[in-house]
């Protein structure tokens, strides 16, 4: 899966080298490169040979770098060739790429195909879970427990880093990945586009001061789209009180939306949504360039806090949520009076408007 490779010798200069000697000469040392166009020449050269020797990636679209990201976005929206696939990959690892891909829609991984060359692969699925930042599951035993903990935004990126690995292992948290995660963490984006992105960890804290739980994302505008987190061993409950507080706070920020990604059960059970493709891109692209909503904290927030405002604010939405019920009850009833009157119109239609006058 993702490209596994069959090794063979491959000769250049007379000289029998293996295929991953071949893409470090040409991917190694891309810092060191003068000029984008010798950059991209290289990263081509060395695009066509993992085509010829793979054939799941000769099979899907290669980015070059330069491609029109919006182009290539509503190809994989409107174009039925593509309607079925999910990746497409890349062998360019420069931050405000990434960034870009990000905010047309796709989250990138990171493969290493029989580890001989690392391979950025945004992907767009068919349909992706969404939650309403006021829609999230809140049981009772996340608002008893709440009590433990502290929530803080940038506070230990290496740290959350660190967790995701020790508990999923490195899977596509290669160094590539870790390294241009890290510059867009610390740096943002500084490409020439207008963008308004972040990546971003989030920290949940016991109350000795220990790291118990986090998530890693991005924020594009209005959104935030969660990549991957962990949760210590041992920690009942963390997990989801971090997911919970996050929901809280990316609702008191000002956030519309959080994307999950990929359509999993238990992000359906927190009270996620399914959207399409074509709805999860339009979605998106309404609310990416909205520039007044920052992800920070200024210090460690009480996890119970946020779990209870966000608890309070679930609850006058219910509340109201009657009071509409109880209205449109009432117009119904109208209606339904108005209706049985005009049939008797013919009658008399005055009585007619006096007895809907007299329910009003």
């Amino acid at each position: 899966g993702n490209g596994g490779l069959q090794l063979l010798p491959y000769k250049k200069s007379r000289v029998m080298t293996s295929l991953a000697d071949i893409f470090d000469q040409l991917l190694g040392k891309q810092d060191e490169l003068d000029g984008d166009s010798k950059r991209r020449r290289q990263q081509d050269s060395a695009a066509r040979i993992l085509a010829k020797v793979s054939s799941w990636h000769a099979e899907r679209p290669y980015l070059r770098p330069g491609v029109d990201l919006g182009k290539l976005t509503r190809s994989f929206v409107f174009d039925k060739k593509t309607e079925d696939i999910s990746y497409c990959w890349s062998l360019n690892f420069e931050p405000n790429f990434f960034a870009e891909l990000c905010y047309e829609g796709f989250l990138s991984i990171c493969s290493y195909p029989s580890k001989v060359v690392y391979v950025l692969m945004p992907w767009l699925d068919p349909e992706r879970c969404v939650l309403e930042v006021d829609a999230i599951h809140i049981s009772t035993n996340v608002k008893r427990r709440s009590g433990k903990y502290t929530l803080t935004v940038n506070t230990a990126f290496d740290g959350v880093v660190a967790g995701c690995i020790e508990q999923h292992g490195e899977s596509w948290l290669h160094p590539p990945m870790q390294k241009l995660l890290k510059v867009l963490n610390s740096k943002g984006y500084t490409g020439q586009k207008k963008l308004h992105f972040g990546i971003h960890s989030i920290e949940l804290w016991d109350k000795d001061k220990r790291l118990v739980a986090g998530d890693l994302g991005y924020s594009v505008g209005a959104v935030y789209t969660s990549m991957t987190g962990f949760r210590k061993e041992g920690t009942v409950g963390a997990g989801t009180i971090q997911l919970v507080a996050t929901c809280s706070l990316l609702k008191e920020q000002g956030f519309k939306w959080w994307d999950l990604g990929m359509v999993m059960k238990y992000k359906k059970e927190l009270g996620a949504h399914v959207m399409s493709r074509k709805e999860f891109i339009s979605r998106l692209h309404k609310d990416r360039d909205c520039s007044d909503v920052t992800l920070a904290t200024a210090e460690h927030i009480s996890a119970k806090h946020l779990v209870q405002k966000l608890r309070l604010h679930q609850q006058e939405l219910l509340s109201s949520e009657g009071k509409r019920t109880c209205g449109g009850e009432k117009e119904d009833m109208k209606q339904s009076v108005a209706a049985s009157a005009t049939k008797d119109s013919h009658k008399n239609s005055t009585a007619a408007i006096s007895s809907v006058d007299e329910e009003d």
